[in-house]
């Protein structure tokens, strides 16, 4: 198989501050998808290279204990946590739209969006568990029709092509500290 489209998974070092150990504080896009936001076709295979490694790909679906973010009848997926330079590949046959995230690195806003086809239709076709708070910055928490950063809405990327997390301009950053001795 043959890959139509290429999705890198990245962290950003610069992004990460590590100066506060054991506190983290960890700006939006340090862990992220490159593009945050495609459109392929029905049938389309792409190719998911992990720049870095202990990355996923996974759909936001029942399945995962999620909403359901992908087109009905298809099933819950997702990548192992692959290797440094490793690749995996999935072939998105239905149209509609396909929010992804990195199950390790959800809460640091490591999601996507996938448009397949030009008629995406809705984000958030069942209820469940919504993004963690930065990655609901990029796709929305689907409460009262929140489907996330405005550049991110489905047409927007079907009429205007890839979308770069850069571009966005989302200024957020999580603090988390790891315990203590007891």
């Amino acid at each position: 198989m043959e890959p139509d489209e290429t999705v890198e998974l990245h962290v950003d070092e610069d992004k990460i501050d590590d100066s506060n150990l054991p506190a983290l504080t960890v700006e939006f896009g340090a862990f992220h998808f490159a593009p945050v936001g495609l459109h392929v076709d029905p049938g389309a295979i792409v190719e998911f290279d992990f720049d870095t490694p202990e990355h996923t790909a996974t759909a936001y679906h029942p399945g995962q204990e999620r909403q359901q973010r992908v087109p009905d009848g298809v099933p819950a997926f997702s990548s192992t946590v692959n290797e440094h330079h490793g690749f995996w590949l999935y072939r998105f046959e239905e149209e509609g739209v396909y929010d992804l995230f990195c199950a390790p690195h959800e809460w640091g806003g490591m999601g996507m969006r996938i448009v397949v086809g030009d008629d995406p239709g809705d984000v958030v076709r069942a209820p469940g568990r919504p993004p963690l708070p930065m990655t609901g910055a990029l796709l929305g928490t689907g409460v009262d029709g929140d489907i996330g950063h405005p550049d991110m809405e489905p047409q927007n990327i079907v009429d205007n092509g890839p979308i770069s997390g850069d571009d966005l301009g989302i200024d957020l950053e999580v603090t988390i500290t790891a315990p203590g001795p007891t």
